[in-house]
């Protein structure tokens, strides 16, 4: 399939800068021969600078957005706006391998992650992960999300602006909090898994994630919070700040083994 690449950097704090843009830093190797529009959102200007550049030097499309865009409302405005098929690519991710000939006659096709406890009382269930999404049928994307919103509001356009629409989700059964993690493709995954295609041991292998690699310090607050130990993970954002690519593989294994 011909893919229109766009990928969201989000620099949440000056220390993640070389995290969140190790798409740009691998992308030729994901995507040879393609151009990519980016998107940055916020307005910490070491992320700025290396996105304008690369965008400048390689003839790619840059666009930016005020910091309280979220990634939710970005994603929807991209499918929304497209005719033609679209990777939705986080800042964050790191290409191995050709991973532009991936295929699927499903609505999407992306990886996901395993419902996990985020504390005691709150629990993620499972989900979409963000770092890569294939957006084969946008037109049926939007129709679809159209229908299963119509109740809930009339004028779904104008989402993306500043409406909650897209973001995470809350229901509280037996005492237990359960979230749905914010996202058109979360919406769609839980209320139709037939829409989604999980990508292939092969394909995944195509690609790595830098977890938390928007807001490394964070992000690890929060995991140390609940009890989780961080090491593994920080020695993969530690090889992604210098670039060691290779010391970044396995760096999802390692965050599934942490979580479960």
């Amino acid at each position: 399939m011909d893919w229109t690449p766009h990928i969201v950097v989000k620099v949440e704090e000056e220390s993640s800068a070389q995290t969140a843009v190790t798409a740009l830093k691998t992308f030729s190797t994901g995507f040879p021969e393609h151009k990519a529009t980016v998107h940055y959102i916020g307005s910490l200007p070491s992320g700025l600078k290396f996105c304008k550049q690369w965008c400048k030097e390689g003839g790619h499309k840059f666009y930016h957005h005020v910091s309280n865009t979220k990634q939710s409302q970005l994603h929807y405005e991209i499918v929304r706006s497209s005719r033609d098929p679209v990777v939705l690519i986080r800042g964050t991710a790191v290409f191995y391998d050709d991973i532009s000939d991936y295929s699927t006659t499903k609505l999407f096709g992306a990886d996901t992650v395993p419902a996990w406890n985020i504390s005691e009382d709150t629990i993620n269930i499972k989900s979409i992960e963000k770092t890569i999404i294939f957006v084969a049928k946008p037109i049926q994307v939007i129709n679809t999300l159209n229908d299963l919103t119509k109740n809930v509001t009339s004028y779904v356009a104008a989402e993306g602006k500043n409406s909650s629409l897209w973001g995470s989700q809350n229901i509280i059964m037996d005492g237990k909090i359960y979230k749905q993690t914010s996202g058109i493709y979360n919406m769609l995954y839980n209320y139709d898994t037939s829409f989604f295609t999980n990508f292939s041991k092969k394909t995944a292998n195509k690609y790595e994630t830098v977890f938390g690699g928007s807001a490394i310090s964070s992000t690890m607050a929060k995991l140390k919070g609940i009890g989780k130990d961080t090491s593994k993970i920080m020695e993969h954002v530690n090889a992604a700040m210098n670039e060691d690519w290779e010391g970044v593989k396995g760096m999802r294994d390692d965050f599934l083994k942490m979580i479960s």
